[in-house]
């Protein structure tokens, strides 16, 4: 059924987004998908982009980038959020849900700092990230290098690496190509650093329909939504529901949709300090693409030893 938005010619849909110049164009990509339909974006600075002193996981989880966002919507300060989906939490307010997922990036790591591969690093390099899942499989690949924290938005962080704080640092494929940045970098094989769960996918959410405009506010994504890539990160990020995944948690979880009806789906949990590592493949129908995740998360638990690994 065709759907009227005049709504929004009087009162444009407001989209809420991290400040940071790369939440921003991710933001500005999914308006441009709204074609005629009245919209702005409303910039929220989070806390976790304020704080850059210490981990993401030290400063609270990765929900200090979300709870602001979902806050302004539950609050109508605005109506839909745009989120890189692999800052989601496995939870998120009620009230709200998924509008859309759309169409997934490059989900590959990148290294940059002119190395091709994570062998090349020199003995003993100083390789930036914030990240847990990428610390734990770099010490795990290459236990001679040190890791040191890295925050804040991309550009900080070529800059540091330019001005020589860090011999390499790992960033996201999907970023860099989102931002059209002209760096030179490696994207790493998922063999060796197996990508986290939803990486390169965006996700929209809105306030549970109630009314007529909320209504019509979920109606004006329901094109963007990519079934492969809905499929997809429901089977990641049942594997991190099961887990109990939380930012001090490495684990990575990454699932393919084949032409056959079929989904293969690749997870790894760690220890932070790499020394201890557990993975496992898992294949099965798209249409149980939760379950299929949850059984995954269910084997490396035992394979594992219980929770007490996750701990």
């Amino acid at each position: 059924m065709e759907q009227n938005f005049d709504t929004f010619t009087t009162a444009p849909l407001r989209l809420a987004s991290r400040a940071s110049q790369l939440a921003l164009c991710q933001a500005e990509l999914v308006r441009s998908k709204l074609g005629p339909i009245a919209s702005e974006i409303v910039p929220i600075t989070t806390i976790g982009d304020k704080v850059l002193d210490r981990s993401l996981a030290d400063a609270g989880g990765k929900g200090l980038f979300i709870k602001e966002l979902e806050k302004s919507i539950l609050a109508g300060e605005s109506e839909a959020a745009i989120h890189s989906m692999k800052d989601m939490e496995t939870h998120f307010a009620p009230g709200t849900e998924i509008a859309a997922v759309l169409a997934r990036e490059d989900r590959r790591d990148a290294l940059l700092g002119g190395y091709a591969t994570l062998d090349d690093l020199p003995a003993g390099a100083i390789v930036g990230t914030s990240s847990v899942r990428r610390r734990a499989l770099l010490l795990h690949h290459r236990p001679d290098v040190s890791v040191k924290l890295l925050r804040g938005n991309i550009n900080r962080r070529i800059k540091l690496l330019e001005e020589g704080h860090y011999d390499a640092i790992i960033l996201a494929v999907a970023g860099l190509k989102r931002l059209d940045l002209k760096v030179p970098y490696s994207p790493l094989d998922p063999q060796i650093m197996p990508t986290a769960a939803a990486q390169g996918a965006l996700a929209v959410q809105v306030a549970s329909p109630g009314d007529s405009r909320s209504q019509s506010v979920r109606a004006a994504f329901a094109g963007m939504n990519c079934t492969t890539t809905l499929a997809e990160v429901t089977a990641e990020r049942a594997v991190l529901a099961h887990l109990d995944g939380s930012c001090h948690t490495p684990i990575a979880a990454s699932a393919v949709c084949g032409d056959d009806g079929q989904m293969h789906i690749d997870a790894m949990i760690l220890r932070p300090d790499g020394e201890a590592a557990h993975r496992r493949q898992h294949t099965g129908p798209i249409d149980k693409a939760a379950m299929l995740g949850e059984e995954l998360g269910a084997a490396l638990l035992d394979d594992a030893g219980g929770r007490e690994f996750l701990a």
